[in-house]
């Protein structure tokens, strides 16, 4: 696999047309407004440069599609795209933090034309990671970090401690508070400002759980851990279809409207996008497949980012026929196929 950054590009590399938990009960019983909004988000594109500033928004009249796995994986991401004859606007995968930049994962999505989404993990079993990051006691790594994408040039998305709004996650409750939570991911933020890394679009992602599930299970509202429009680019919400506790099939209004009221309560203007999700192999598949395209929609959202890993559910679609051609129809009814330009010399 030839992954390596073409550092001796000088033209910019830019967009030919625009880029673009897994919890079964939601047991909601907060009810904010459940209305789309009227508007869209601001008509705009996006640009992958190297050495050069991102513009961090997108146009929303063009939803793009991607694929999000554990690693990168070249056979996953082709058996993906093959599967669904669909090309991907963003290959996303997870990585610990503060650690070393996965500059090869990051270079095979350039080289695919997508545009690389890391989510940095602040110690997915460590409570002490994120009190040490807002502290700065760690910003000799996040420096090293910041530099290391600076160099790679290329536009990239990073997301920091998704879905810190669930119980799942030790950057999130009980372990930690939203202060510190918020505290963090500023001086994250600042740290990779200071080093001059301005090829980064900032994807806040928090869960679609936003209430108690049960007395060790309590979810917040995502706007309770909102960094701020100042230090957010994106946002990126995760959110499933499977099964209730009823065994009844879920929908798109009840697992996501909630939580994206709550999110637009405190984050007006910005790109709304699904950062993860998928729809579990059960009898009602299609349906909920259809229903999930609709819901991008419906709800103005710029796109969706498919997991394509087997975890708590059988998300991935690779083997599952019905699922595959749902997700074709849905992703056809986009107004136009999401492709990058290939690097111009």
């Amino acid at each position: 696999m030839n992954v390596k950054i073409l550092a001796s590009l000088a033209m910019p590399v830019v967009l030919a047309g625009v880029l673009g938990g897994i919890l079964n009960g939601t047991h909601h019983t907060k009810l904010p407004s459940l209305n789309p909004p009227p508007t869209v988000a601001p008509p705009l594109t996006t640009q992958l440069m190297k050495a050069s500033r991102c513009d961090n928004t997108i146009r929303a009249s063009q939803p793009f599609t991607g694929v999000a796995l554990t690693k990168v994986s070249p056979v996953a991401v082709n058996a993906f795209t093959a599967a669904t004859k669909s090309k991907v606007s963003i290959i996303e995968f997870y990585s610990s933090f503060p650690a070393k930049f996965d500059e090869t994962a990051a270079a095979y999505a350039v080289a695919q034309h997508a545009l690389p989404l890391v989510q940095l993990n602040p110690g997915k079993y460590n409570k002490l990671t994120l009190r040490k990051i807002a502290n700065r006691a760690d910003d000799a790594k996040i420096r090293a970090y910041a530099d290391a994408v600076k160099a790679f040039g290329y536009c990239i998305v990073i997301s920091f401690g998704h879905e810190m709004n669930g119980w799942w996650y030790r950057w999130g409750r009980p372990w930690n508070t939203p202060a510190t939570f918020i505290k963090a991911w500023r001086h994250v933020h600042d740290l990779f400002v200071q080093a001059g890394a301005t090829n980064v679009i900032w994807s806040w992602d928090p869960s679609h759980q936003y209430d108690q599930v049960t007395p060790t299970k309590i979810a917040t509202p995502a706007s309770e851990w909102y960094p701020g429009n100042d230090y957010v680019d994106w946002i990126g919400l995760d959110g499933y279809l499977s099964l209730d506790t009823n065994g009844q099939p879920q929908n798109f209004r009840e697992i996501f409207a909630h939580q994206i009221a709550y999110i637009r309560s405190v984050a007006t203007g910005k790109l709304l996008y699904l950062a993860e999700t998928g729809v579990a192999k059960e009898s009602a598949e299609v349906t909920q497949i259809n229903d999930l395209f609709a819901g991008i929609h419906q709800y103005n959202l710029a796109g969706l980012i498919w997991f394509e890993e087997n975890r708590k559910s059988p998300w991935q679609l690779a083997g599952r026929a019905a699922a595959i051609e749902a997700y074709r129809t849905g992703v056809s009814q986009y107004p136009k196929p999401v492709t990058i330009d290939k690097p111009q010399s």
